[in-house]
């Protein structure tokens, strides 16, 4: 697997929350497009900045439920042809 770094330089502890993020979810097998969960998780870490946010296992937390809900949602449009399921 390829390693992807992330930096954010207004705050040291994004970089932390990205690399927890990203372990976890590489050492249970969730991540199935490298560069997808990249995009997502940077993404996703650089609002919790722009948020005020600034510790980092509060962020990988919420970045890790973030990404688990997105690969699900997706694997929801995925059996269901394209569409999605009633009440969504």
């Amino acid at each position: 697997m390829t390693h992807i770094i992330f930096s954010d330089y207004r705050n040291p502890a994004a970089e932390q929350a990205y690399q927890i993020a990203w372990d976890f979810l590489a050492r249970t097998g969730a991540i199935r497009d490298e560069f997808e969960a990249c995009v997502f998780l940077a993404q996703r870490i650089t609002m919790m900045v722009e948020e005020g946010q600034t510790n980092r296992i509060r962020m990988a937390n919420r970045a890790i439920s973030e990404y688990q809900r997105h690969a699900d949602e997706s694997d929801d449009l995925i059996r269901g042809g394209g569409r999605r399921a009633e009440g969504h």
